[in-house]
């Protein structure tokens, strides 16, 4: 039931990833999950908050397994008519007030398109039963942590790992020699014959 709707990339789990087979224990078994690791490159305030996000998204959302249907405490809650969804708002609130905390803040962008997804969250959830349903399947505040997960790769990874320098083309421009006459060391002046002042050879005597 949690393919209903999607969020993120769907062949990407954003919370659990494989145990590669050379990191397996001799009690697991291929397939294997575990939690999925933040990336390190990101400066530690900043991947503090996000961890923080992370954890409050994962209980909010997907914490509880009904019937195959992944649940959170937001869920659980907003099944209170109208108190129940203004508390799950609020929570939902205070992860965009956490992501806010990040070093620059967040873009104004970014933090339209988070407070759309919990208005939307709330929106819907007031309709009675169905609305319900769609919030448990919408999951708001796991949309909200890959979309700061996404920002923070982003910002940070250019960082790391930065374009390598290009190297200027440098052309040799051939030296024209007859424009520059090699240079006199000695100062002194070079005879030149002048053929032209010679007189001329006399002519062969008959012998």
């Amino acid at each position: 039931l949690d393919h209903l709707v999607t969020f993120g990339d769907a062949n990407h789990d954003p919370y659990f990833e494989e145990i590669p087979e050379n990191e397996l224990h001799f009690y697991q078994r291929k397939g294997a999950r575990r939690r999925r690791k933040l990336p390190e490159f990101i400066p530690k305030h900043d991947l503090k908050i996000l961890n923080s996000v992370k954890n409050r998204a994962y209980h909010l959302d997907l914490l509880l397994n009904l019937c195959g249907l992944r649940i959170g405490w937001a869920g659980v809650i907003g099944l209170i008519p109208w108190i129940g969804d203004i508390i799950a708002f609020y929570f939902a609130l205070q992860l965009v007030r956490k992501a806010r905390t990040i070093d620059g803040g967040l873009p104004k962008g970014l933090e339209a398109e988070m407070m759309a997804n919990v208005m939307f969250d709330f929106g819907i959830g007031l309709i009675p039963i169905v609305g319900d349903f769609i919030n448990v399947l919408y999951k708001c505040n796991s949309r909200n942590f890959i979309l700061l997960e996404k920002y923070l790769v982003k910002k940070y990874n250019t960082v790391a790992n930065p374009l390598p320098p290009s190297n200027p083309v440098v052309t040799e421009t051939p030296i024209n020699n007859s424009l520059n006459p090699p240079s006199n060391p000695s100062g002194r002046k070079t005879p030149t014959a002048n053929i032209s002042n010679r007189p001329p050879n006399p002519p062969p005597r008959d012998l």
